[in-house]
C-alpha cells in the first residue's frame, strides 16, 4: 500500500476541497470506481449505494457544514460528482447490514503517571481496496491542526490534533445499522478531531449527531499532566462510553464490550475479532512501552499473532481482508507515527512521522 502525504494551504474549507480534489482526482475516480465494485459483489447496486449517499449527504450539510464544503469543493476539483464523493465517505454506511467488515485492532495503555496515553492499531481492509491512502495535515475551521489517515475522500479516520486529542478507529456492527439516516462515521471522526480539546469533548460531539452505522472511536487525551481514555463506541442504537483506569491498557478489536450494545451484535461471517481482542489483552504490559515503534514491534514479535491479518486465497475477492497499515499517536506533540505493514513486517518497513506542525514528513527503519 502506497501511502501519500498532503497538507493544506488555505483556510477555506471548500478551497482545500478544490486544491485536494483537483491534486487527487485520479486517486477520487480509482476509489470511486473500487467501491462501486464490491458494492456490487456484496449485493448493493449503485443506485442504492447513491441513495444512501445522499441521506449522509443531507445528515452532513445539517451537522457539520464545514465538512460539506470541503467535500463540495472536492467533487468540483475532481470532476466526480457530489453524490459520489459522499458515496466514498460513507462507504461504512452503505455496506451496514449488507455486508458486515473485520477491521483493526487497536490498544492504548493509560499511564499513572504524568505521561500521554501510549497507542498502536492495526488498520485491516480489504486486500484489493484503498492501496492508495493518503495523510493528511489540515487546519480546521475551529483552528485546530490536525493530522489525519484516510482512504482517498474520506474526511478522516485514525488521527490527532494540536489539541491532545487524538483517536483510533474500529469498525463495529450493530442489528441497529441502516435503520436511519445519519451523519457518517468517518465525518464524526473528523468532527471530534475539529472541535474536541478533552475526552469529554469527544463523547459530546459522539452524542450529539445521529448515526446510520457503528463504530468504535477510542479517543486518547493529554493535557499536558493527566492521560486519559475511553473507547466510545457509537452505533444508531446508542453511545457507551468504556473509560481506561489509569496504569492499565484498553483494547477494542470488531465487537462490542458493552453489554447492552453486545446484544445487538450483528456478524454473519467469521470473524477473528475474539482472538486478536485475546492477543491484546495477554500482551496488555507490550502497549506501556514507550518508544512507538519499539512498541509495534514487541506486538509484531508475539509468535503467529492473529492482530497481523494474512489474505485468504480461499476467499472470495470481496472478503478477503489483510492488515494494510500499523499506526500509533502521540497526543502531547500532535504526532502519527506508521508503517504501511502488518506488525510483523514494521521491522523490515519504513517508520514514518507527521506532525500537526508544518514539518517534512520523517522516516527511519
Amino acid at each position: 500500500m502506497i501511502v501519500h502525504e498532503w497538507s493544506s494551504e488555505v483556510d477555506s474549507p471548500h478551497d482545500e476541497g478544490v486544491r485536494f480534489g483537483s491534486h487527487w482526482s485520479s486517486q477520487l475516480h480509482d476509489a470511486r470506481d473500487s467501491y462501486l465494485r464490491l458494492f456490487a459483489q456484496s449485493g448493493v447496486s449503485a443506485e442504492r449505494a447513491r441513495a444512501v449517499a445522499d441521506e449522509c449527504r443531507a445528515s452532513t450539510e445539517t451537522h457539520a457544514p464545514e465538512i460539506a464544503a470541503e467535500f463540495a469543493g472536492m467533487a468540483e476539483g475532481s470532476g466526480l460528482p457530489l453524490t459520489d464523493v459522499h458515496l466514498l465517505t460513507a462507504r461504512t454506511e452503505i455496506l451496514a447490514r449488507m455486508t458486515p467488515s473485520m477491521e483493526c485492532s487497536t490498544v492504548v495503555h493509560v499511564p499513572d503517571d504524568a505521561t500521554p496515553p501510549r497507542t498502536l492499531q492495526t488498520w485491516d481492509w480489504h486486500e484489493t481496496l484503498s492501496n492508495e491512502t493518503v495523510v493528511r495535515r489540515l487546519r480546521s475551521t475551529s483552528g485546530a491542526r490536525v493530522v489525519t489517515f484516510c482512504e482517498f475522500g474520506q474526511p478522516a479516520k485514525i488521527g490527532v490534533n494540536d489539541r491532545g486529542v487524538g483517536l483510533h478507529f474500529n469498525i463495529l456492527h450493530h442489528r441497529s445499522d441502516g435503520s436511519q439516516a445519519g451523519v457518517p462515521v468517518h465525518v464524526l471522526a473528523r468532527m471530534i478531531l475539529d472541535r474536541a480539546t478533552s475526552l469529554a469533548d469527544a463523547v459530546a460531539v459522539a452524542r450529539s449527531v445521529p448515526l446510520a452505522a457503528s463504530s468504535v472511536l477510542t479517543v486518547v487525551a493529554f493535557d499536558g499532566t493527566t492521560p486519559s481514555a475511553a473507547a466510545v463506541e457509537v452505533s444508531p442504537a446508542g453511545v457507551t462510553v468504556l473509560p481506561a483506569r489509569r496504569g492499565r491498557t484498553l483494547a477494542h478489536t470488531n465487537h462490542f464490550l458493552d453489554a447492552a450494545l453486545a446484544a445487538g451484535e450483528y456478524s454473519p461471517y467469521e470473524t477473528t475479532s475474539i482472538p486478536r481482542y485475546q492477543c491484546l489483552t495477554d500482551a496488555a504490559e507490550l502497549a506501556a512501552i514507550v518508544d512507538d515503534r519499539e512498541r509495534a514491534l514487541a506486538f509484531g514479535a508475539i509468535p503467529d499473532a492473529p492482530i497481523s491479518v494474512r489474505a485468504r486465497a480461499d476467499q472470495p475477492e470481496h472478503l478477503r481482508w489483510e492488515t494494510k497499515l500499523t499506526v500509533a499517536l502521540d497526543v502531547a506533540v500532535g504526532a502519527m507515527a506508521f508503517a504501511a505493514a502488518a506488525p510483523a513486517d514494521v521491522s523490515t518497513a519504513a517508520w514514518r512521522r507527521m506532525s500537526v506542525r508544518d514539518a517534512p514528513i520523517t522516516s527511519s527503519r
